[in-house]
């Protein structure tokens, strides 16, 4: 993961000022130049496409077998807006299993049917009115005792009552946390051919506009705050 970061560039942050007026830096990342290529190269959806990323696989796999280098896996996270990997990349089944166990292995304030097995919520299934029109979609989340009543024809005028037994299904609490990890798999890809351009792209964006304020091209300071030197 260190590649993702060098290619920011460097703040030199004012994190200690002494009345003298000097300053102590300290050296960080400047996270927020990161965005402004995602926003403006995805404008132009024919650079990408999408991608499942398979089980166990690394954004270094993923760039390897795209990119034939492991050292685009940068590119791959910045493309998808992804700055923390343990939590924006899929985990293995394993790693999930276990993590989903921990989670619920005692009521919490999410879900007051602890275990993997335990209830997380109902989904509706699909339901349809005599003339075949969707009166129900599917997937949508209801509580517990959930009912609902629709037109089931006109002519003759019938009405029925969907409820939880009959028009739902139960997803468990790792069915859930599987389709999260799940929904992180599906991920958009930069095409090869744009590659080259991308990483120029991205230099001259994240490089620091000259000004006073500059160490060289890739390193910026913080000014010295005036109020907070006499402190």
């Amino acid at each position: 993961m260190a590649k993702f970061f060098q290619k920011l560039p460097d703040l030199l942050y004012a994190s200690k000022i002494t009345k003298s007026g000097f300053g102590d830096y300290t050296r960080i990342k400047n996270l927020f130049r990161m965005y402004k290529l995602s926003d403006n190269a995805k404008r132009h959806a024919l650079q990408f496409y999408k991608y499942t990323i398979p089980e166990g696989s690394t954004p270094e796999m993923v760039a390897m077998d795209i990119y034939n280098s492991p050292n685009y896996h940068w590119v791959v996270l910045m493309v998808n807006e992804i700055i923390d990997v343990y939590e924006g990349w899929p985990k293995d089944r394993d790693v999930l299993q276990k993590l989903s166990e921990e989670k619920y292995a005692i009521p919490s304030s999410e879900t007051s049917f602890p275990g993997l097995d335990g209830r997380h919520h109902y989904e509706t299934l699909e339901r349809k009115d005599n003339e075949g029109n969707v009166i129900m979609r599917a997937g949508l989340q209801v509580e517990s005792g959930w009912t609902q009543e629709y037109t089931f024809s006109s002519n003759p005028q019938v009405t029925r009552t969907l409820t939880i037994e009959s028009d739902c299904v139960e997803v468990t609490n790792f069915d859930y946390e599987v389709r999260l990890n799940d929904d992180k798999r599906e991920i958009e890809l930069l095409k090869p051919s744009y590659l080259t351009r991308f990483v120029q792209d991205f230099e001259d964006i994240t490089s620091y506009d000259s000004n006073s304020d500059l160490e060289d091209k890739k390193t910026k300071k913080t000014a010295i705050d005036l109020v907070r030197k006499y402190y």
